[in-house]
């Protein structure tokens, strides 16, 4: 597949069985990041796919160019934010396990999610059912009305933690002074314990 950029593609890039027909594009095929601005067509080397994968965050100039520029504090932090964001979002803090029949799972609930499994639960309370049955990865689980209920409300509380956790290390990262200190900050720590049901 031959690799190519391009200003007025969405995502900018674009991939072909074979090179583009010069012919037909000709005047619309160029190598710099000046003919990239012009909307001109740049076929990338295989060097330069290489330097891509390498630095997925690198912008086209620094593509074509095979060089990273050096990074302001100010796209320092962006970049680590986007990093908290993403481990944030990510299995290592969005998930619990449910353990049952001495298989475990490792499941999330949405704020949406935990707010309908909540009116669900509710719902089954006030009118006097002992068990509720929700659906896991597929698997439905019995669960008594009133565990349903503590779980609920333990994985609400954990995910309050953990957004405020999140948000401290957004807002510590903006006070840094230093990119070597936004480089040398670590995200991964205070968040609350993982939790773990039992059914």
């Amino acid at each position: 597949m031959e690799t190519y950029i391009r200003k007025s593609i969405a995502g900018y890039f674009a991939q072909f069985p074979e090179e583009i027909d010069p012919t037909y594009w000709q005047g619309w095929i160029g190598t710099t990041y000046e003919d990239f601005e012009r909307d001109m067509w740049i076929h990338l080397s295989a060097e330069q796919v290489a330097f891509y994968h390498e630095h997925p965050y690198a912008t086209i100039k620094e593509i074509i160019a095979m060089s990273l520029e050096p990074e302001t504090l100010e796209e320092a932090k962006a970049r680590k934010i986007d990093e908290i964001k993403e481990y944030d979002l990510s299995d290592a803090v969005d998930s619990f396990d449910v353990t049952v029949g001495g298989m475990t799972m490792s499941h999330w609930l949405t704020p949406d999610e935990r707010a309908n499994y909540k009116n669900s639960v509710d719902s089954a309370e006030i009118v006097g059912r002992e068990e509720v049955h929700p659906m896991f990865n597929g698997v439905t689980l019995t669960i008594p009305t009133k565990t349903a209920k503590l779980y609920l409300a333990q994985i609400q509380l954990y995910a309050d933690g953990c957004w405020m956790v999140t948000e401290g290390h957004k807002a510590a990262v903006n006070a840094l002074e230093s990119i070597e200190a936004v480089d040398a900050y670590d995200f991964r720590t205070g968040y609350p314990e993982r939790l773990s049901f039992t059914l």
